[in-house]
């Protein structure tokens, strides 16, 4: 399957280099403006290659980056979760996500598979559920370490999440200005730590 690594080295090192390559033109050019000639001109490999490890060409290629940066963005929030109060965890899971999000432009559109169709390639349907099952294990996850006795953990969580998304998205758009989408963002925090303080008082 082409959203996996292939565990031949050499196919391997051509996997990740046309990975890379759709990273840094679809932030940059958009996937519609991007094509599998210039995948392969800025990965530097040969344009069969390409169509060696993504039989479906170019929406294999952002399947398989939606894939990747998937898992990407739930290892570092399970790497972020330190601290040892659940307000703790719950903060700099909450600066992980915004911290991914600003470095990595893309994400939202990708995450959503939103640039192609399942009758695009019957690849993308497959990253869809594992793309939605990367981020709900994240999810629980993250639930678990703040704290799954305290009522409403999830939603706080979810929440967070959702107000972050929205913000960015205004941002991205020049809706609101940078110094705007810090300050809600802040706020959103805040409102964050008191909703999970006062639902774990509420239940002393």
């Amino acid at each position: 399957m082409s959203l996996d690594p292939p565990a031949d080295r050499r196919r391997r090192r051509t996997h990740t280099a046309v990975l890379d390559a759709a990273d840094l033109l679809f932030t940059r050019d958009g996937y519609r403006a991007t094509s599998v000639d210039a995948l392969a001109n800025q990965a530097d490999v040969a344009l069969s290659s390409i169509y060696a490890n993504f039989p479906g060409g170019k929406a294999d290629v952002y399947a398989a980056l939606a894939c990747r940066t998937a898992t990407e963005h739930a290892q570092g929030m399970r790497e972020a979760l330190t601290g040892t109060t659940a307000e703790d965890r719950l903060l700099v899971a909450f600066d992980a996500y915004v911290s991914f999000h600003r470095s990595r432009p893309l994400a939202f559109r990708i995450l959503g598979l939103t640039d192609v169709d399942d009758r695009d390639s019957e690849v993308v349907a497959q990253a869809r559920a594992r793309i939605d099952a990367t981020l709900i294990g994240i999810t629980r996850e993250l639930v678990a370490a703040i704290g799954p006795a305290v009522p409403g953990t999830e939603e706080i969580v979810l929440l967070a999440w959702a107000t972050v998304n929205g913000v960015l998205s205004l941002e991205h758009r020049r809706t609101v200005t940078r110094g705007s989408a810090d300050s809600l963002i802040e706020m959103a925090r805040a409102d964050g730590d008191r909703r999970l303080k006062e639902s774990a008082h509420a239940q002393r």
